[in-house]
């Protein structure tokens, strides 16, 4: 088995001296003792490093836990509503402040939407003016095209009537004259 002490943490020696009966025991015996010191100390390293880990996430939790609840203070403190009375003067007066702001906002707020609502009934009364003025202007057309049409129709029927009358003025003139030829 070889060792590759490139890849290996701590870097293994892997020959020993020969002596007459295999290797030189105090070089054996020298070199096992640093491996244990070694390994204790890097026991103790990784000890340590869990330990400080441990701690750690401790610590993050109660960081978090400790962050939670100041962000719920602040939420409930955002919606509590500021007493002025328990406030410093230049912080009272900057709360009336901003309470007069909110006022004025609100006011014009609400003089827009009655003017847009205004503008709104306007147009739409405009827009009913438009359309009645079209529905009559439209109904007129429809009696003028109806009238046309009738007008049309009874010269129609007159000039029906007329050929019909002279036909039938054709037929009682024929008729007469048969008659007279059958006398």
């Amino acid at each position: 088995m070889s060792v590759d002490s490139r890849t290996e943490l701590v870097p293994l020696r892997t020959w020993f001296g020969l002596r007459w009966r295999g290797y030189d025991r105090d070089e054996v015996d020298d070199y096992v003792a640093e491996l244990e010191a070694e390994l204790r100390l890097v026991t103790a390293d990784r000890n340590a490093s869990e330990a400080r880990a441990d701690a750690l996430a401790a610590r993050l939790t109660s960081v978090q836990e400790e962050n939670a609840a100041l962000q719920d203070g602040l939420h409930r403190i955002c919606l509590t509503p500021i007493d002025p009375k328990g406030l410093p003067e230049r912080l009272a007066r900057m709360v009336a402040l901003a309470d007069e702001e909110r006022r004025e906002v609100i006011r014009d707020a609400q003089l827009k939407a009655l003017m847009i609502v205004g503008e709104a009934e306007q147009r739409a009364r405009q827009l009913d003016e438009e359309a009645a003025e079209k529905r009559d202007g439209i109904r007129e057309d429809f009696r003028l095209a109806m009238s046309a049409r009738r007008a049309e129709a009874m010269r129609a029927l007159a000039e029906l009537r007329n050929v019909a009358r002279d036909e039938a003025e054709r037929i009682v003139a024929e008729a007469r004259i048969q008659n007279l030829h059958i006398e």
